[in-house]
C-alpha cells in the first residue's frame, strides 16, 4: 500500500515556502548534536536503510531543502529549487569506536565529539556567487554498544533551532510509519524570492556598511582572540531555580500592575550579570554597560507556521547600564528591562524591520554594491563591542525525535561563538542547560563565581 506522507505530517512540515524574509542576514552553519542510548531496538529502527528511505521520504515533503542560494540579475538572493540542478542533503554513516557508556560518563563533552569523530566539517556559509554547500547536512554514527549519535548541520538561512528540531522529528515521524506502509516520493518544484518593500524607520538590531569590503567587515567586528583561547562549557541550571527568581522579579515592586516578565526575560537576566562581570572581572572587555541581545521567534508574531522551514529569528537589543550588572541586587531590574525591550518587538515593529531590510537591499543594490547581502548584519555580531547573545529555546522540540526506539537522552550544541549563550531544555524539561563559549579568562572567573556556583552545576568542560 502505497500512501502520501503529507497526510502524516503536521501542516507546517510540508513546506513548499521559508518562514523568512530576511535570507541575507544568518549566513552561517550551525551544528547541534542528539545521543541515543543503546537499544535492542536501534538496529531496526535506525538502520542505514531505513534512515536513508525515511529521509527521502520527508525531503519529499519540502523541496527547499534541495535548493541553492543564487543570486539574480537584479542581485537579489533566492532560494531556488530545479530537480534538474538540485543542491542534495547530505547523509553520512560512521562507525565509532567509542561507546555510548563513555560518552556519558564524560557528560557528552564538545571535545569528545570532534575526538571520535562525530561531527563533520562546518563551512563558514557566506553567500558568494558560486555558493554550492547543501543546506541541511547529517551523520549518524553507530557508537560500540549500540548507542547512536546523531550530528546535524544546517545553513541559518533556512533553518533556526525551531525549524532543524522540528525537521528531525518529523523525520523520525516519517521512519516509525514506515515500520508500517511504504511511502512514495515527489519531485515537485518549490521558488522562494525575498520581500520587496519599502520605507521604514531603521532597526537598532541591523547595521549596514558599505565601506569595505565583506572580509574587512568581518575583520572590523571580530575581537582579536586565538581560537585556542575560547573554552566551552555546558551547565545546568534547575527550572525551579529560575521560576523562584521569576516570583521574586514579580514580587519586588519593580512591575506596575498588570506587567509581568518570562522566565526566559529573569535566565537572560541571571545570564547576564554572571557572564559580562566575569568578562570584566577577568579583563577581557573594558568595564562600561553591555548590549544583551534575546533571539526572538517571529513565527507566532508575524502569523507564521510555529515548526515551519525558514529562519524568522529577530534580535531584540537591551542596553544595560555597568552598575545593574554589577551588582546582582539588580538582576531583577535586568530582567524587567529585558522585558520591555521585549514588548517593543510587536508584530508592527518587526514587519517595520522587515520592510526596511528590503528597502536597504534595494539601495544597495542600486548604488552598485558587490554581493549586497555580504553588507548587512545584526550588531550582536560585533565581538568587538560589549555584546552578550542569549538564545532561550526551552520551547523547541530538542527531544521530541523518536524513531521507534526511544526520543534522544542529550543534545548538545556545537557553536563556538564567544559570548553567546544557548539555552536548551533538560530531557526532562525540569533544567535549562547553559551552552556557554567565552574567552579563557572569563570562563575562568565565571567558574570561581559563588553566584554562579550556587545555582548551576557544570555538566562538561570541553
Amino acid at each position: 500500500m502505497r500512501i502520501d506522507m503529507g497526510g502524516h505530517l503536521p501542516k507546517e512540515a510540508v513546506s513548499w515556502t521559508a518562514t523568512t524574509s530576511t535570507l541575507f542576514m544568518l549566513p552561517l552553519y550551525k551544528p547541534v548534536i542528539q545521543f541515543y542510548k543503546p537499544s535492542p531496538l536501534n538496529d531496526m529502527c535506525m538502520n542505514r536503510d531505513v534512515l536513508r528511505q525515511s529521509l527521502i521520504a520527508v525531503l519529499s515533503k519540502c523541496p527547499l531543502v534541495f535548493a541553492r542560494v543564487t543570486a539574480q540579475a537584479d542581485r537579489s538572493l533566492v532560494l531556488e529549487y530545479s530537480p534538474e540542478n538540485s543542491n542534495n542533503p547530505v547523509l553520512e554513516f560512521h562507525n565509532a569506536t567509542v561507546s555510548y557508556a563513555d560518552l556519558e560518563t564524560r557528560g557528552f563533552r564538545l571535545s569528545d565529539v570532534s575526538a571520535n569523530d562525530l561531527n563533520m566539517p562546518v563551512e563558514d556559509g557566506v553567500f558568494t556567487e558560486s555558493f554550492e554547500s547543501p543546506l541541511l547536512k547529517f551523520k549518524v554514527s553507530f557508537l560500540s554498544d549500540g548507542g547512536i549519535a546523531l550530528y546535524s548541520t544546517r545553513h541559518h538561512v533556512l533553518f533556526d533551532g525551531n525549524a532543524l528540531f522540528s525537521f528531525v522529528s518529523n523525520w523520525a515521524r516519517c521512519t516509525r510509519m514506515l515500520a508500517q506502509k511504504q511511502v512514495p516520493i515527489s519531485s515537485e518544484m518549490s521558488l522562494v524570492q525575498c520581500l520587496n518593500k519599502t520605507g521604514s524607520p531603521k532597526p537598532a538590531e541591523i547595521t549596514v556598511d558599505t565601506t569595505q569590503a565583506f572580509s574587512g567587515i568581518v575583520a572590523a567586528i571580530k575581537h582579536a582572540m586565538d581560537p585556542n583561547d575560547m573554552r566551552s562549557c555546558v551547565f545546568s541550571i534547575a527550572a525551579a531555580e529560575i521560576k523562584r527568581l521569576k516570583q521574586q522579579t514579580m514580587d519586588s515592586g519593580l512591575l506596575l500592575q498588570g506587567e509581568w516578565v518570562s522566565s526566559n526575560n529573569v535566565l537572560t537576566a541571571f545570564i547576564a550579570h554572571h557572564v559580562t562581570r566575569a568578562n570584566m572581572d577577568a579583563c577581557v572587555y573594558e568595564r562600561g554597560p553591555w548590549v544583551v541581545y534575546n533571539s526572538l521567534d517571529m513565527r507566532r508574531l508575524l502569523g507564521l507556521p510555529l515548526r515551519g522551514i525558514g529562519s524568522p529569528l529577530f534580535t531584540v537589543n537591551c542596553l544595560v547600564p555597568y552598575d545593574e550588572l554589577m551588582d546582582a541586587k539588580h538582576i531583577f531590574q535586568v530582567a524587567y528591562r529585558v522585558r520591555k525591550c521585549v514588548e517593543r518587538c510587536t508584530n508592527g515593529y518587526l514587519q517595520d524591520a522587515n520592510d526596511w531590510i528590503a528597502a536597504s537591499y534595494k539601495e544597495l543594490v542600486k548604488d552598485g554594491i558587490q554581493e549586497p547581502w555580504n553588507h548587512m548584519s545584526f550588531t550582536m555580531l560585533d565581538s568587538n563591542a560589549r555584546n552578550l547573545g542569549v538564545s532561550c529555546m526551552d520551547k523547541i522540540p530538542v527531544y521530541d525525535a523518536d524513531f521507534g526506539a526511544g526520543r534522544p537522552e542529550m543534545a548538545r550544541s556545537l557553536d563556538n561563538i564567544s559570548n553567546y549563550v544557548i539555552a536548551l531544555p533538560s530531557p526532562q524539561s525540569d533544567a535549562y542547560h547553559l551552552h556557554v563559549c567565552l574567552e579563557r579568562p572569563a570562563m575562568d572567573a565565571l567558574m570561581a563565581d559563588p553566584g554562579w556556583n550556587s545555582l548551576c552545576s557544570l555538566m562538561c568542560d570541553s
